[in-house]
């Protein structure tokens, strides 16, 4: 069995961004106060309606060179990986092009639907309508219940090809520990989760997986560009996507025709500031702009390219004549403190603000929208902790392992007030909240928000404990609208011939957040969508 090398790229860190305004002219007053916050919205407000831009005036006759392929994959993580699968399984020769120096991926685990892979280690099958629906439901029913349907429809098809085609050729395939994935206890989770995570390694991200199977489609003869910037999507006279003009990296414009079509893998627009103000409520838009960690997402290959999460793709593909969905999904995380153990948790007022069992995954809209809009809280823990159970299985001292706990920022006190010092939120605040979540945990019922009665720990016996926990925003989940084919559609929801999508450029696939129904949801979709799309590029 080959052994898979352990990338850990993992940095926590973000990047606070200024506004300076300059003095008003001589003869002119100046905004101030809650004028200057007016005029500043409605600068940032008309800046997100210019999100689109114009296209780059490139033409083939731009180009230093022509590339002719059949297939053409714009971005090479999952989606754009499967993509090519897709494409190439079809018989079609398929050329993938992308800016970074490697695929950037993230998360744990990928969703499949009752493949025959998961049925023969055991595991349940479910029930395709329950599920559907389950999805559209955790997405506030905002989904294309095409999209989640294209998923429970062949995604399980998929798992047994790749098995078949890869995973045991490779020496890869892992059985039973890696089908299961990763769940959290149902009981704290205020969600649903279900059993379809498969990871294709027992410890580390998707990171090797990716470098492993664009090794496999290599040898299968697809072609890829790195450090190679697509820019724009070239259309004949009829509207047809026939290839695209891209950049590389010494500066030269190369032409990429596609004699069947292109797909678009290209991820986020995590990094654009109109796009954000555009897509997002402005207090979540401003605390994602200024803790975007999506060149770190999930310990991923480093990006090389700096300016992509851009949302060039989606740009390109409205360029072209596709439509964006209006509001879109995120995906973010915990990434210091006890982030997987549902502790009291504070906000900098001291003022406990929400279920601590909410799921990590779907809970930093509520971080980004407390007052002063910092991104992190405070677990307060006290020292007879109970061994509060792990959200994802971990016991505490794995878990102090995994995340490195001792680097995270912590304080701790004698008394709840010098805590409170410490940690700068006011003394009173902080012990009115600790002494009403006793009186809750003592009650044997949460009355403020429902947690489980099981995670109801009195902060009771000092010395006490607080843990900063910091939120930190990783990608989009949106973008332009597709059918079941995976065709791009324009805004009369029809076809443009020759043009496909797959993975987080794809819309109408989330709610507000990351649906957490599915172990590795996001990456479920990406893969399964991809896949189709690169079988429907090389046969429609």
């Amino acid at each position: 069995m080959m052994e898979l090398s352990r990338r850990n790229f993992l940095k926590v860190g973000a990047v606070a961004g200024a506004l300076g305004m300059g003095a008003g002219l001589a003869g002119c007053a100046s905004p101030s106060g809650s004028s200057a916050k007016k005029e500043a919205d409605k600068n940032a407000a008309a800046s997100s309606e210019d999100w689109l831009g114009e296209a780059p005036n490139l033409t083939p006759n731009d180009c230093s060179k022509t590339v002719e392929t059949e297939v053409i994959v714009v971005g090479s993580a999952l989606a754009g990986s499967m993509a090519a699968y897709g494409a190439m399984k079809n018989g079609a020769q398929v050329t993938v092009l992308e800016r970074n120096a490697a695929p950037h991926i993230g998360g744990m685990t990928i969703s499949f639907f009752n493949s025959d892979t998961q049925k023969e280690a055991g595991l349940p099958m479910y029930d395709p309508v329950k599920t559907a629906n389950d999805m559209f439901n955790l997405t506030q029913y905002r989904s294309d219940m095409r999209l989640n349907t294209l998923w429970i429809n062949r995604s399980g098809e998929l798992m047994d090809n790749l098995r078949k085609d890869f995973l045991e050729p490779y020496n890869q395939y892992y059985l039973p520990l890696s089908l299961e994935g990763i769940f959290p206890d149902p009981d704290q989770e205020i969600t649903s989760y279900i059993s379809t995570g498969v990871a294709f390694s027992e410890t580390d991200i998707l990171t090797d997986f990716t470098h492993n199977i664009h090794k496999f489609l290599e040898d299968k003869g697809v072609e890829t560009y790195y450090k190679t910037k697509a820019e724009v999507l070239v259309q004949d006279d009829s509207g047809r996507v026939t290839g695209v003009i891209a950049t590389d990296e010494n500066g030269d414009h190369i032409h990429f025709k596609a004699a069947k079509g292109v797909v678009m893998c290209t991820g986020s627009f995590g990094k654009n500031e109109a796009m954000m103000k555009k897509f997002f409520p402005k207090h979540f838009a401003d605390w994602a702009l200024k803790y975007n960690s999506y060149e770190a997402y999930m310990g991923s290959d480093p990006v090389t390219d700096k300016q992509m999460d851009d949302g060039l793709g989606h740009r390109m593909l409205c360029w072209a004549g596709a439509e964006m969905e209006e509001i879109c999904g995120y995906a973010a995380w915990q990434t210091t403190a006890w982030r997987s153990f549902p502790y009291l948790l504070v906000d900098t007022k001291g003022e406990r603000f929400m279920n601590e069992c909410t799921s990590l995954l779907t809970s930093a809209h509520i971080v980004a929208d407390l007052p002063g809009h910092e991104g992190y809280v405070w677990q307060i823990i006290p020292t007879n902790d109970f061994q509060m159970p792990s959200s994802f299985g971990y016991d505490k001292e794995a878990a102090a392992k995994m995340f490195d706990i001792e680097k995270t920022e912590h304080y701790e006190a004698d008394t709840i007030e010098e805590l409170a010092k410490k940690i700068d939120v006011p003394a009173d605040a902080l012990a009115a909240t600790v002494k009403r979540y006793n009186e809750l945990c003592e009650a044997g019922e949460d009355l403020d928000f429902r947690k489980s009665k099981r995670y109801l720990d009195p902060i009771d016996d000092g010395p006490y404990q607080a843990w900063k926990m910091q939120y930190l925003f990783y990608c989009t989940l949106g973008g332009v609208r597709c059918n079941d084919k995976m065709q791009v559609l324009d805004e009369n929801w029809d076809p443009i011939p020759g043009l496909y999508a797959g993975g987080n450029t794809v819309g109408y696939r989330f709610g507000a957040s990351y649906e957490s129904l599915l172990h590795g949801g996001s990456n479920g979709l990406a893969s399964t969508h991809g896949y189709v799309a690169g079988e429907s590029a090389a046969t429609l």
